[in-house]
Formats: C-alpha cells, structure tokens, sequence
C-alpha cells in the first residue's frame, strides 16, 4: 500500500515538473509570454536586410500595446503597494502613539503602584515607609519621655505628700505637746495663785 502510494506521488510529481518545463520551453508570441520573449518573436520572426532587420508595423503597435499595458499593470501594482505602504506607515504611527501613550500610563501604573500619596504629593514606598518608621520611633520616644515625666511627677508626688503627712504628724505632736505644756502651765499657775491666796 505504501509503495503504490509513493508511485502514485513520483509520477504525478514528475508529471508536474514536465508540464511546467513545457510551459517555460513554450514559445512567445505577441499574444502570449513575458515582454523579453514578445521582442524576441518579433526580432526573431522579422525579415533581414543586411544589418538592418524589417518588422512588420502591426507588431510594432502590438508589441507598443502590450509594453503599455505592462507598464500600466505595473504601474498599477505599484500604486496599489505604495496604497499599502503609506496605509501601513499611517498604522505604524498610530501604534507608535499608542505605544507611547500605553509607556506613558504603564509607567504612571507602576509610580502609583510604587508610591503612596501623602499630604498632595506622590512618595515612592521605601521613603514612606522610613517616613512612617521615623515618625513612630519619634512618637515612641516621646511617649517614652512623657512617661518617664509622668513617674516623675508621681514619685514627687508621692514623697511630697509623705513629707507633708510626716510634717502634719509632727504638727499635730507638736500641738497636742504645747497644749499639754499649756494646761500643766496652767494648772501650776492656778496652784500658785491658791497658794497665794491660801497665805492671805
């Protein structure tokens, strides 16, 4: 089965390349073929006259035609690719923009992906994170400071108050004292006016 099948492809294969070298071989005419074989024919069928060679006028008109339509055909293709080309620049500028423009939004996408607003102005991340890092170590440290006060102040607080309970005690000693020293001075002077007294 596979050699029939490899046969079948080698003779059609064969058969191809036979008709295309046949076409090439083929002969031009004014009718028919590239321009290069269409002047061939015509020089080739033309008469000789000593160096001269004598070309029928019609051939001259068709061959004029046909290099006419050729060069029209042509000219038509290339005004068809330059159509093509100036359609494809004009594409090629746009995309440039819009490539443009994409940069310009992906680079705004990736600063405002990479940084944080902050009091109206855009800070890259790493800033702002040192930014808040310091200003959390600068309110620590304050609160650590007034802290520190405040124990201060308590512990000020506390031996004043101490101090003044001590002194209020020592007061109070010191009243209850006189008042007794008061009343014994009282007591020894109204027994020496008794006694004064008691003599007259």
């Amino acid at each position: 089965m596979k050699n029939c099948t490899i046969f079948l492809i080698v003779i059609l294969s064969f058969t191809g390349i036979l008709s295309l070298t046949a076409q090439e071989n083929e002969e031009a005419t004014l009718d028919r073929g590239p321009l290069s074989g269409q002047f061939d024919y015509t020089i080739e069928k033309s008469s000789k006259y000593e160096e001269f060679r004598v070309v029928r006028t019609a051939w001259l008109y068709k061959l004029k035609s046909n290099v006419i339509d050729t060069l029209e055909h042509l000219q038509g293709e290339i005004n068809t690719r330059q159509a093509e080309i100036d359609s494809l620049g004009n594409q090629i500028v746009l995309l440039n923009e819009k490539l443009t423009t994409t940069q310009d939004k992906l680079e705004q996408a990736i600063l405002s992906k990479n940084s944080i607003p902050f009091f109206g102005a855009e800070i890259q991340k790493g800033k702002y994170n040192t930014i808040m890092w310091a200003l959390v170590l600068i309110l620590a440290g304050g609160v650590a400071f007034l802290f520190l006060l405040f124990k201060r102040s308590h512990f000020i607080t506390k031996q004043m108050q101490e101090k003044y309970e001590d002194l209020e005690n020592e007061y109070e000693a010191h009243r209850k004292r006189a008042l007794e020293k008061e009343k014994t001075m009282a007591r020894q002077h109204l027994n020496e006016l008794n006694k004064l007294r008691g003599r007259q």
